[in-house]
């Protein structure tokens, strides 16, 4: 008889991903099932991580686990970009960015969802799944037999095979990543290594083991036209090293293992979300390398997709509401990034001609830019007359409120790249409805603050003041009317 596993959600991939969607739900106290195609520690790249990873790594309660997992702090990159002679950046004060062992890191964020309840099914092959009448149905090959896994929701976490399918729209020009592993007599310095070159950029850290890690990102096409094959792949790859600064961080640097090669291009895709199935992680969206935030995208898919998923199950009357939210949350964050990378790109000002660097300054920006206002603190301006702006609403838009999604109203602008609903834990909606309500004549910037001390304190008043004047959503009213 064919064995069955029943459970609520089944997890599909046990990456960062997928580990923290199924530690979250577990914590939201659904039964969870992850099925990893691989024994961890498992051999992955993607070993940077930013600072911002620390308050979404103490949202999973795994900050002390990863404090003493080894990990190298991330203090100082050496980068070749904006001009050809490098600079060092240091990182702001507070917790240092990590260098991490991917196959530790993701086997450590796995450790906690099995230690929060979550069934792992490791290492298991998941076949193709199948939609029934009460969800869905999962045949898995794990330890020579064959299980079918029976669940309500489906979570795709598998990354850029993404094993629902579905139809991704490419967000910037196709990008292939080379990297090998290197290792040499005297390390120069721990710091990071980034730099651009006339036919793509590079990226080098000196990592847990000992190893550094060398990447250059190039076109495909650059391939194609070379005439480059696995045979001819190193050669070509030590000649694309050759041309940068990468392995100065070695004395006698030498090549350890093979070089392999991965896609970098960026997408998302289009119907991240529906009422029984969700993709996080890379099986939703990806984003430019560049931006060494890749785990980190991942693991904030993780968290808003653990709230609309467990909305969905948990309460159905805001399904559309937790649709909403997770599918502009994608978006959003795609277009957001894409238009970073594409400053950048256009920042590497030696070579802006060169065919790499003017396919990826293409990107649109995704906020207008706002105008340039004086501060508040200036002579004479708090002074002056305020009314809401003509071009100011508010709108129904789906929120997190506790652990569910809810609509709420909003402050929309076209100079907002989205609605805003809350403001330092303020709801923004029955002040902005005030705001609305201000006379032709407008009042002064103290006045208006001091409208608000009875719902909140009189600096924190002055604070949300300021940045509605700072966003545009204040007009200033003068004897010939709004302006």
């Amino acid at each position: 008889m064919e064995a069955r596993l029943e459970t609520e959600v089944c997890v599909i991939g046990g990456g960062p991903a997928g580990a923290a969607l199924a530690l979250r739900l577990a914590r939201l106290g659904h039964a969870v099932c992850v099925v990893e195609r691989h024994a961890f520690p498992r051999s992955h790249v993607g070993e940077s991580l930013t600072p911002g990873v620390w308050p979404l790594l103490d949202a999973l309660g795994v900050v002390d686990e990863v404090r003493r997992g080894g990990f190298l702090p991330a203090l100082e990159s050496l980068v070749c970009w904006e001009e050809p002679t490098g600079r060092r950046v240091r990182g702001r004060a507070g917790e240092p960015g990590l260098l991490v062992d991917r196959g530790r890191f993701d086997a450590l964020l796995l450790g906690a969802a099995a230690s929060a309840g979550v069934r792992v099914l490791q290492p298991a092959v998941a076949q193709r799944p199948e939609r029934t009448a009460d969800g869905w149905e999962l045949p898995v090959l794990h330890e020579g037999r064959r299980l079918v896994v029976s669940a309500r929701f489906l979570a795709d976490a598998s990354g850029r095979t993404a094993c629902l399918g579905g139809r991704k729209q490419m967000v910037s020009a196709r990008t292939l990543a080379l990297y090998g592993y290197w290792r040499g007599d005297t390390p120069h310095g721990p710091e990071t290594r980034v730099e651009a070159g006339p036919d793509g950029w590079y990226w080098g850290a000196h990592l847990p083991d000992g190893t550094f890690n060398a990447m250059a990102f190039v076109d495909p096409e650059l391939l194609r036209e070379r005439g480059i094959g696995r045979r001819t792949l190193e050669s070509f790859y030590r000649e694309l090293l050759g041309r940068s600064s990468l392995l100065e961080a070695w004395t006698a640097p030498r090549l350890v293992g093979s070089v392999l090669a991965c896609d970098a291009t960026c997408y998302r895709d289009t119907v991240p979300i529906e009422r029984d199935r969700i993709k996080v992680g890379e099986a939703s969206f990806s984003i430019d390398p560049l931006s060494s935030s890749g785990v980190q995208k991942a693991l904030q898919t993780a968290l808003s997709g653990a709230v609309a998923v467990h909305t969905l199950l948990a309460r159905p009357e805001h399904a559309e509401a937790a649709l909403r939210f997770y599918t502009e949350d994608q978006r959003s964050s795609a277009e957001q990034h894409a238009a970073w990378a594409a400053g950048y790109y256009r920042d590497a000002r030696s070579y802006q001609e060169r065919p790499f660097w003017k396919r990826r300054a293409l990107a649109p920006a995704a906020v207008a830019p706002l105008e340039v206002r004086p501060p508040l603190s200036e002579d004479g301006l708090s002074h002056r007359r305020w009314r809401l702006a003509s071009d100011a609403a508010l709108v129904d838009t789906p929120c997190i409120v506790g652990d569910v999604i809810e609509l709420r109203r909003a402050v929309s602008h076209p100079r907002l790249g989205r609605p805003v609903a809350y403001l330092e834990g303020v709801e923004l909606a029955p002040l902005v409805d005030w705001l609305g309500q201000v006379p032709g004549e407008g009042l002064t910037m103290p006045q208006l603050a001091d409208s608000w001390a009875r719902r909140m304190p009189f600096r924190r008043s002055v604070a949300i003041m300021g940045w509605l004047y700072r966003q545009g959503l204040l007009t200033e009213v003068t004897a010939d009317g709004p302006r």
